[in-house]
C-alpha cells in the first residue's frame, strides 16, 4: 500500500525546525486518513 510513510523515508529528518514538526504531523494525519479511507473502502463493499 502506497501510503505517507513512503514519502517519509526519501526525504531527510528535519524535525527540529517548525516545519519540520508540522510536517511530521501533516504526514501522520495523511496517514490516518488513508487508514481511514480504507476501513470505510472496505465497510462498503462488504455486503450488509
Amino acid at each position: 500500500m502506497n501510503t505517507a510513510s513512503n514519502a517519509v523515508a526519501r526525504t531527510p529528518a528535519a524535525s527540529t525546525t517548525f516545519f519540520g514538526k508540522l510536517r511530521a504531523l501533516a504526514l501522520l494525519a495523511l496517514n490516518l486518513h488513508l487508514q481511514n479511507c480504507a476501513v470505510m473502502a472496505e465497510a462498503h463493499r462488504r455486503p450488509q
